[in-house]
């Protein structure tokens, strides 16, 4: 196995990759499209649980979001190295446009539908399959190799920036304008992500794969995962945490209003916090230069963000609450910012594309089997226990997958073969 990278540069200063016309563009597309899903992630989720006062109504929501990850996310990563990635994300945007408008229309003639939600949610989902398939592959090719870890840590400061503000303004919207407000204000944000998209450069240079069909694209990167085993690693601790840790995030709006007995606009101030936390981890993970740590920082982020779970279920004050999703932020951010830059350092440049689209593969299988489970155990015993038995299934399942790929966590396991 060769060695990746072979020659470990010193990275451009974090901020300077700003200076970079087309980083800038792609992270201002990506802080867009965040903001305006974790609003409508919190607002939909508070407006069906007042809809319907079920749980597992919400976590359906959240679900129909995901789908399109398991369906489509493989077939996303093939569009990296088939098509220019600038007409693919202008494609997407502008559905988006068009969904969030009718949307908007709809909620102001009061005619606004569950299932007119459930379409939009699953809509969304798929935009969300682009984003993150080909604007994060897009993103890491943007810069130099050695920049890598510090394009993704801030890309994930986005991520994680609007996850805080995002819960915030959803709070609001709900409380004084309602759904309406929040598909409005993702019109003209998804119109301003468009016209971000007409300015990237029109090239990109794309694979010629000639005769090959999507299948055997597929099947080339079978050569990969077996000449790269952390890959393998990444994969099954990516579908564990998905499974067993992210969905606990759809009790979030029935815990605050439940348990901690708080409206709307606290409910979203309840959830911004593990957006703070998750904010001070990429920020965190900005200043980190050196590879070598990437993969320490992966793991302890996916333990950290199932502790922080398991002690947030137990919870019935405020301010505990607030501090576990803090420190579920702060793992998740860990995990995610070092997720994508260990894909992209760890595989050959013509297979980053079909890799990440495996990732969000296995996003969309975990994260839609653990909300239906965990739907059906809060309605069952209710959303606290529901939470507690998630957390405890995921230590479990991340024991396994760090007794079967060691070297997620110890450095040494792969020191002979690797740098990463």
């Amino acid at each position: 196995m060769r060695r990746y990278p072979v020659k470990e540069e010193l990275p451009i200063g974090r901020w300077k990759l700003f200076q970079n016309a087309e980083f800038f563009r792609l992270w201002s597309i990506g802080a867009l499209s965040n903001m305006i899903r974790w609003i409508e992630l919190l607002a939909v989720g508070l407006f069906v649980y007042d809809l319907t006062d079920s749980p597992f109504q919400v976590a359906m929501m959240t679900i129909l979001r995901l789908v399109p990850f398991a369906c489509f996310g493989a077939l996303a990563g093939t569009l990296t190295i088939r098509f220019n990635y600038r007409h693919v994300m202008l494609f997407g945007i502008a559905a988006m446009i068009f969904i969030v408008t009718v949307l908007s229309l709809l909620s102001a003639a009061n005619q606004l539908s569950l299932w007119h939600i459930a379409v939009g949610v699953f809509l969304s989902g798929m935009f969300w399959v682009l984003d993150f398939t080909v604007r994060r592959t897009s993103l890491g090719g943007s810069v130099s190799e050695s920049s890598v870890g510090h394009a993704m840590g801030l890309d994930a400061l986005t991520n994680n920036g609007t996850r805080a503000l995002g819960p915030a303004l959803a709070g609001i919207f709900i409380q004084w304008v309602g759904l309406t407000g929040v598909y409005v204000t993702s019109v003209v944000a998804y119109i301003v992500a468009l016209l971000l998209t007409l300015t990237l450069r029109p090239r990109t240079k794309t694979t010629k794969l000639g005769d090959k069909s999507i299948m055997s694209s597929f099947r080339g990167i079978r050569p990969v995962l077996k000449a790269h085993p952390l890959l393998n690693g990444i994969l099954m601790a990516t579908l564990v945490l998905n499974l067993w840790g992210l969905p606990f995030i759809a009790m979030i709006p029935v815990i605050g209003k439940k348990i901690l007995g708080l409206d709307a606009f606290y409910v979203g101030l309840l959830m911004s916090s593990e957006g703070c936390g998750a904010l001070v981890g990429a920020l965190l993970i900005t200043s980190i230069g050196q590879v070598r740590h990437y993969r320490r920082i992966f793991a302890s982020g996916m333990c950290l963000y199932l502790l922080a779970i398991l002690v947030f279920s137990q919870s019935t004050a405020l301010l505990t609450s607030v501090i576990c999703l803090a420190f579920v932020g702060l793992g998740i951010a860990g995990f995610a910012a070092m997720q994508s830059a260990l894909i992209i350092l760890i595989t050959p440049v013509a297979s980053r594309g079909l890799m990440m689209g495996l990732v969000s593969m296995c996003i969309g299988l975990g994260a839609p089997l653990g909300l239906l489970h965990i739907g059906l155990l809060a309605n069952w015993l209710g959303a606290t226990h529901a939470v507690t038995i998630l957390a405890c299934q995921g230590a479990v399942a991340t024991c396994f997958v760090f007794w079967k790929w060691p070297f997620l966590w110890n450095i040494q396991q792969l020191s002979k073969i690797s740098k990463i």
